[in-house]
């Protein structure tokens, strides 16, 4: 193609030159369109046409070109934390009071910070199944923990039931998460502060101190009933089996005895003179050496005194 300048000159400029300029930009978008990268922690929800298709993990992946293909990355190896009544990088904020006030079961106010630790693991629930999840998660842990404070005492709530209010609260929040199969789940559910109106905030915390006491005098007691029980059952068994040896002992004497008894009498059945001589020199034999002086009297003699040992003094 010519074209003619002002001055008169001629120009001729290929229109090839600018056709295959817009084609290799063209080109290039769709090649770098369909490549992408999925970081160590996250993994990749594709969509063909607005369908969910597939969902791939960490590394370089290919796919078709926008806008046929789209990739959504979801964070799935990190914990993430929702806090309620504070924020970390702020404190506490007058703002956060309504978020914080909770009424307990017997109609007293208590003030409760907490936050909540949550995984995403099932991303292309989480993407599409709810419409913004973390939202939605916010709210239902606020109504959850708000049910948890009203089932309880203040009392117990402001001393020595933090742990089951945790442990409850976490199995609530998966329970209703699960409904809504938001692909999302609870790690844990930390209550950072749990304190009475500050009008009260001092006798409460007197009531926290004695009731931390009680516990630990508690866990003192228990442990001092572990350590002695067991040596007292120990001592008692040990007795108990004394006992036992010492009876069997002496029922087998007796059972020895009765039976040497028998063996005797048996033998004296047999030869009266000859087991009367034995048991009286049996008996002799075993109660001589006790006695200090032996005097051997002689039938033939009219009296003792020839045989008396007469000292001089």
């Amino acid at each position: 193609m010519k074209f003619i300048l002002p001055d008169g000159k001629e120009i001729e400029i290929s229109l090839l030159k600018f056709i295959w300029v817009p084609i290799v930009i063209v080109l290039a978008a769709l090649v770098l369109s369909s490549v992408y990268q999925v970081d160590t922690e996250e993994e990749g929800v594709i969509l063909r046409f607005g369908r969910h298709v597939d969902t791939v993990g960490p590394g370089l992946h290919f796919k078709l070109p926008y806008p046929v293909d789209q990739v959504y990355r979801v964070p799935t190896q990190i914990v993430d934390v929702q806090e309620f009544g504070f924020r970390s990088n702020r404190g506490h904020h007058p703002a956060f009071d309504e978020e914080s006030s909770m009424l307990t079961g017997d109609l007293n106010i208590v003030r409760a910070s907490w936050a909540v630790q949550f995984t995403r693991v099932e991303p292309s629930d989480f993407l599409f199944n709810v419409k913004d999840p973390v939202d939605t998660l916010r709210d239902i842990s606020q109504s959850v923990m708000r049910e948890v404070m009203g089932d309880r005492a203040s009392i117990p709530i402001l001393t020595v039931g933090r742990a089951e209010i945790q442990r409850r609260a976490r199995d609530l929040i998966q329970e209703q998460v699960d409904q809504f199969e938001m692909g999302i789940f609870i790690n844990r559910v930390d209550l950072t502060t749990v304190d009475p109106p500050s009008r009260v905030v001092d006798s409460f915390r007197d009531l926290n101190r004695a009731e931390q006491d009680r516990q630990r005098f508690f866990e003192e007691a228990s442990r001092q009933f572990e350590e002695r029980v067991p040596r007292a059952q120990g001592q008692a068994e040990r007795m108990v089996l004394e006992a036992e040896g010492f009876a069997e002992r002496r029922v087998n004497i007796a059972r020895g005895e009765a039976q040497r008894f028998v063996d005797t009498l048996e033998a004296y059945e047999l030869a009266p003179e000859v087991t009367r001589r034995r048991l009286f020199l049996e008996t002799f034999e075993q109660y001589i050496p006790e006695l200090k002086e032996v005097i051997v009297v002689d039938r033939n003699v009219q009296g003792l005194l020839p045989h008396l040992n007469i000292r001089e003094d």
